[in-house]
């Protein structure tokens, strides 16, 4: 059993707990994180770690937050290495279908990073853009000229 995290700014993790909750149920090994407006990165840090302890039982721990680079996304890393006897991956990017699919697979899986790498993939592939396509079995329009 792999236990996860989501966190990002605002209600980032609030919002994707309510979307997720709605498709794929609520699980106790999803614990959500926010970065509120006048939170310090040290109550962040906090919050995470006392995530991360809640999950400690489990296999190992994937982290998805919103931005690279971000300060969850910093906060979660340094948190990760204040706890090395957990197993934790952290992740950047995160979409609801990355967390729809975590939420089906962690009680299966037992690796960390093979989660992360699936919802990695995961994440890619659901990233697209709508685009009308002309069937090419439908034949053309005819101008009618008229005769």
């Amino acid at each position: 059993m792999i236990g996860l995290v989501v966190t990002g700014h605002g209600h980032f993790a609030d919002g994707l707990h309510t979307s997720a909750r709605m498709i794929a149920g609520e699980s106790e090994y999803i614990k959500y994180v926010n970065f509120e407006d006048g939170m310090s990165t040290e109550t962040l840090a906090e919050l995470l770690s006392a995530a991360y302890v809640e999950l400690k039982d489990c296999d190992g721990i994937v982290v998805l937050s919103d931005l690279p680079g971000g300060s969850p996304f910093k906060t979660a890393v340094e948190c990760k290495y204040a706890h090395p006897e957990l197993n934790i991956e952290v992740l950047a990017g995160t979409n609801l279908p990355m967390i729809v699919t975590a939420a089906t697979m962690i009680e299966f899986e037992e690796d960390p990073k093979a989660l992360a790498d699936e919802l990695i993939q995961t994440g890619t592939e659901c990233i697209v853009r709508f685009e009308l396509a002309v069937r090419e079995d439908e034949p053309e329009d005819e101008e009618d000229d008229g005769i």
